[in-house]
Order: structure tokens, then sequence, then C-alpha cells
């Protein structure tokens, strides 16, 4: 089973063929760098304070909610 960017199934004319000189190298033929992808650290940074303070708002009512039910 082929996965793409993971496994590969061949034939041995293409492990044959003069360019791939019966190397079976995975590197040869599967190429996973094509789907990085890079963000900015300030991006980042950004992104996780303001998740960091969405939870503390879910806290904020989770607590109110709790307090009411006397808990």
């Amino acid at each position: 089973m082929e996965v793409e960017n993971y496994s590969r199934i061949l034939s041995v004319e293409e492990i044959a063929k003069p360019a791939n000189d019966y190397n079976i190298s995975p590197s040869r033929y599967i190429h996973t760098g094509a789907g990085d992808e890079y963000r900015p650290l300030a991006e980042i940074a950004r992104e996780l304070r303001d998740l960091d303070d969405e939870a503390k708002a879910t806290s904020e009512q989770l607590n109110k909610i709790l307090s009411l039910l006397g808990m």
C-alpha cells in the first residue's frame, strides 16, 4: 500500500533504470520536504498568548458556574 510522503511501491524495472542504478534508498523515491510550512515566531507567540487568554477566561467562567453550584 502506498502512502503519500511515506511509502511507494516500485517495479524492478524502475529500480534497474540507469538513473536509479538499483538504489532503493527511500530518499530517492519519497520526497517529504515539500509539505513543510514555516510561520513567523511573532505570529506563533501571539497565537499562544490568545489561546492562554481564552483558557483563562474559560477557567473563570467554569469557576463561577461551579461556585453557583456550591462546589
